[in-house]
């Protein structure tokens, strides 16, 4: 028996490809997407990896890619599942063009797995750890069984748009809580790592402003030449999405929110902010703390994961509130040269 992970973003292609490797009388480690599925292997080390290419957060190729660069997990032999590769990719050990016969991809998993080197078995991880991400998966299939009911009521002759784009703003609610959950827990046992590299930071922050342009206005202040530093690009639009997300919520009837990004030669600052409420400054400290529920209904979760990734990337996330005033929310980050 050898312990396979399986990552694929479609649920029911995901069951139907666990089901196999199961009555294959292996176990199963299932990932909804790449990045979960590479925290999955760090902390399990699996003998085998079957993921799809067309994955969020990581695609099925970069995942090979990230694998190769982890001691323990180098010739870990992944198969690569793609419709839109004809020929795969180098740093899989085996491909399979979507649609494949389910013969093809049983005789692909014998083939990887009797080539599979036998690791060391790790501990699970810590009890928070392990805690996090049997939250998070626990979490994970009533969301994929919402979602599609959610899907088939889209379809159906008569729709309340209000009533499903209200949940449909819930799901996502939810789905970003077990992502943080996961992160939480990882922050924790000392799991969580970066994987910087020299990046536009103007860029990414441009991507992220534009994606929330579709709930309120945000306007972004930035200068016109890129600004460039090392940095884990996945982990800094996590914190760019917890901010504008958390200035969205707070900015009453869509009023505006003001984003902008100063550079020096040691320094970034993006500051983000909103037309809210405001906090009340004695309340301010406790907006990065986990676990705890702020004014407003501002929850530390999600901000106690995006301070936590600022501190690895050597910065610090700030806020200046009062009531009636607003928020503004500061990200900096320090800059070579």
């Amino acid at each position: 028996m050898s312990l396979v992970l399986v990552a694929d973003d479609e649920p029911a292609v995901l069951e139907v490809l666990s089901q196999v490797v199961e009555d294959l009388g292996h176990d199963v480690l299932r990932a909804r997407d790449g990045e979960e599925a590479l925290g999955l292997a760090k902390a399990r080390l699996p003998q085998l990896v079957v993921t799809d290419h067309m994955m969020p957060r990581l695609s099925g190729v970069e995942l090979c890619r990230r694998m190769k660069q982890e001691s323990r997990l180098k010739d870990v032999p992944i198969i690569l599942l793609s419709a839109v590769l004809p020929q795969g990719a180098p740093e899989a050990y085996a491909f399979l063009h979507k649609p494949f016969e389910i013969t093809d991809f049983e005789s692909v998993i014998r083939q990887s797995l009797a080539s599979a080197p036998r690791l060391e078995s790790v501990d699970a991880g810590s009890p928070v750890e392990v805690l996090g991400q049997w939250v998070a998966q626990t979490l994970q299939g009533p969301l994929d069984t919402a979602r599609a009911q959610l899907k088939r009521l889209e379809a159906g002759p008569a729709v309340d748009r209000v009533a499903l784009e209200s949940l449909e703003a819930q799901l996502r609610s939810m789905e970003t809580l077990g992502r943080h959950l996961k992160d939480v827990a990882r922050l924790a046992a000392g799991g969580l790592a970066l994987q910087p590299v020299e990046a536009d930071l103007t860029r990414h922050l441009r991507d992220a402003v534009m994606a929330w342009r579709a709930h309120a206005p945000v306007t972004l202040v930035a200068p016109s030449e890129p600004v460039s530093l090392r940095i884990d690009t996945e982990r800094i639009r996590q914190i760019f999405d917890v901010l504008l997300g958390n200035a969205v919520r707070q900015s009453p009837d869509r009023s505006e929110v003001t984003v902008e990004l100063q550079a020096s030669r040691s320094l970034v600052t993006v500051q983000v902010k909103d037309s809210g409420p405001g906090i009340p400054e004695e309340e301010v400290p406790r907006l990065f703390t986990p676990f705890q529920t702020g004014p407003a209904g501002v929850t530390g979760l999600g901000l106690h994961v995006a301070s936590e990734l600022a501190r690895l990337h050597g910065g610090a996330l700030s806020a200046v509130s009062r009531p009636g005033q607003g928020s503004t929310f500061s990200l900096l980050l320090p800059r070579g040269g």
